[in-house]
């Protein structure tokens, strides 16, 4: 065969399967990985060796979905958009990402796409902190405008009598009183505006569960039925069968509507869609307390469920570097004002889990949260194993405004604000021990009866 002539005109290279930013696996209908490119291998810490000619299963944690339903029912009803699969490295390291799938124009092959799941919850916490910024701008105008309105008030106050003067004054105090709270409510709200994107996360996965559970027990109780007509016909046929041909009639379509499978995976889908749909509960619930508007005087409440309460809604902040340990002692009712308490708790377990993703480390760290009631104080301890604090800085921690942390992951105001609403509005103490490359302990404390100051 005559080579052809090369062409004068130079001709770039067309663009590779491994050119694509996101990862993408080419599956047979089997499920076995046919290809994978580069950005895949990637996402999931493995070699091409260790993919390609092996089932998707076999990439997966066992408590996914793809375990629990299977290949054929995940994937075989139709292109999915934004689902969340449960990838592990080779060591065995988690990697929950977030899937689009798509059968290829001839049907045989289906084709893949991942892509990490945080790069979602970025752009919404990005989101996120643009609204909360138009909303501290939009307040600051309405104080200025307030100011304004203040002292335009004030010097025309000045040509009044004395009494008039005083109610002047009473209405200015009232309004101060209203503005404070309504900064409260808003401080609270910023803070849940920080983790919306985490929250909507944590509500969304144990709903894919629930949805993927829903659709396997749909396709199952189609199974069966379609069984039991079969029988039925078997059964009720003009001509009866010999008890050998019912027998292996029977049999075979036993075999056809995977019964064994069927019977043998529906509780564990039952199972599932009940433990997602308590999860998003207890979410809800957890969201409903931290976001309650409430009153900004002390009252009796449950300390212990606060902490649970804020755990549940910071979850997504540590959930991928730390798993945490409880020890809840017996607590009686705490005089406080506990909307103001969850924003220190939060902060807290928030910076716990900051420190431990700085570190560094491998396997995931720990942190430990525990209450106790010592001599008519409530004293809450948050631990974690990070790196620990510097020496040198452990004295401008609760300053106004200082931070190691980068831009748009801290602002240096919540240990300065968590010690204020500690100590200036509740009396108590906010203290903290540190040990560099050991980790660091804050130790919370109450006075139980909302009354006695703590040294």
């Amino acid at each position: 065969m005559t080579a052809a002539p090369a062409s004068s005109t130079a001709v770039s290279a067309a663009p590779s399967f491994d050119d694509l930013p996101d990862g993408a696996v080419v599956l047979d209908r089997a499920g076995l990985v046919q290809s994978a490119n580069v950005a895949f291998l990637g996402l999931i810490d493995r070699s091409a060796a260790e993919v390609v000619g092996h089932p998707l299963e076999s990439l997966v944690a066992e408590e996914d979905m793809l375990h629990l339903a299977g290949f054929e029912a995940m994937f075989g009803a139709g292109p999915i958009q934004d689902g969340n699969v449960i990838f592990t490295s080779s060591n065995g390291r988690r990697r929950p990402l977030i899937i689009c799938a798509a059968p290829s124009r001839d049907g045989r092959y289906l084709v893949l796409t991942a892509r990490a799941a945080g790069m979602v919850q970025r752009e919404l916490e990005d989101a996120s902190r643009w609204v909360v910024r138009e909303q501290e701008r939009s307040t600051a105008l309405a104080e200025a405008h307030d100011a304004l309105t203040a002292k335009n008030a004030a010097l025309h106050a000045a040509q009044l009598d004395l009494e008039r003067a005083y109610a002047k004054l009473q209405d200015e105090v009232k309004t101060r009183e209203s503005l404070q709270h309504q900064l409260n409510l808003a401080r609270r709200l910023e803070a849940i505006g920080q983790l919306s994107a985490g929250v909507a996360h944590e509500i969304n996965t144990p709903l894919q569960y629930v949805g993927d559970s829903v659709h396997f027990l749909g396709q199952a109780f189609q199974r069966i039925t379609g069984y039991v007509q079969r029988v039925e016909q078997l059964v009720t046929a003009d001509t009866p069968l010999a008890w050998s041909e019912l027998q292996t009639a029977l049999q075979a379509s036993r075999k056809e509507a995977r019964l064994s499978f069927i019977i043998d995976e529906i509780p564990r889908a039952v199972t599932a869609s009940k433990e997602g749909i308590e999860h998003v509960s207890r979410i809800v619930q957890a969201l409903k307390a931290f976001s309650h508007r409430g009153s900004e005087e002390k009252g009796e409440s449950d300390l212990n469920a606060a902490i649970e309460n804020t755990l549940v809604m910071a979850h997504n902040e540590f959930k991928t570097v730390a798993h945490v340990r409880t020890d809840l002692g017996d607590l009686p009712p705490v005089c406080c004002i506990i909307s103001q308490v969850n924003q220190v708790l939060l902060n807290l377990i928030v910076n716990a889990g900051h420190a431990i993703a700085d570190a560094g480390r491998e396997e995931l760290g720990t942190i430990t949260v525990t209450s106790r009631a010592v001599d008519g104080v409530a004293e809450v301890q948050i631990s974690d194993d990070g790196g620990g604090i510097p020496e040198a800085i452990r004295h401008k921690i609760f300053e106004q405004f200082f931070t190691t942390k980068e831009v748009g992951r801290g602002t240096g105001q919540g240990l300065a604000l968590a010690r204020q609403i500690v100590v200036d509005n509740h009396g108590g103490t906010l203290t903290f021990s540190s040990e560099t490359g050991k980790g660091t302990t804050f130790t919370l404390r109450l006075p139980i009866d909302g009354l006695t100051r703590l040294s």
